[in-house]
């Protein structure tokens, strides 16, 4: 099997926001989210708030969107983002823009894991949506600099304490 092929996309929602979401603060009614996109060479992470102050959420529809990337390779993902990135929630592309972008940076030998415990820490330069080259490169802030990266957080506790669970297999 391809080792940058999405094998797995996993969505975590809690109604408190985890050690992952870095700096936000429990609203009343709100729903926070973690991402895991998963390939045969790693594995990525993203988190955001969700929906705030809303008494319903519907998971399965709000994920629907991740369909588009499943079992593509990772180019392609990154390509359907930057395509179809504008039809979605900004929540929902820069959630899946940054997980896809850790991934790649992964694959590539280097570590964002702590971007997203830092909360969102690094940032792409010298590139972007508008660039022909398609490169990516990444450099922390200044207050990364200052923070030591954490473990990547364990699925099998994120899916004990989330209040709603979606998997793509």
């Amino acid at each position: 099997m391809d080792q940058r092929r999405l094998s797995r996309i996993e969505v975590f929602v809690f109604d408190s926001p985890e050690p992952i979401h870095y700096g936000m603060e429990a609203d009343q009614g709100s729903r926070y989210g973690i991402l895991k996109l998963t390939c045969k060479g790693g594995s990525s992470w993203g988190a955001c708030l969700i929906s705030a102050n809303t008494k319903t959420f519907d998971l399965i529809k709000w994920s629907s969107f991740l369909r588009m990337i499943y079992h593509c390779r990772l180019e392609e993902a990154i390509d359907k983002v930057r395509t179809h990135g504008s039809e979605w929630d900004q929540t929902q592309f820069e959630l899946v823009q940054g997980a896809l972008q850790d991934l790649r940076a992964k694959l590539q030998g280097k570590s964002l894991a702590g971007h997203i415990e830092q909360g969102r820490l690094y940032r792409a330069v010298a590139g972007g949506r508008d660039s022909k080259g398609g490169r990516l490169y990444y450099k922390p802030s200044s207050v990364a600099l200052q923070k030591h990266s954490y473990p990547e957080p364990d699925t099998a506790e994120l899916i004990n304490k989330s209040i709603s669970y979606f998997s793509i297999l």
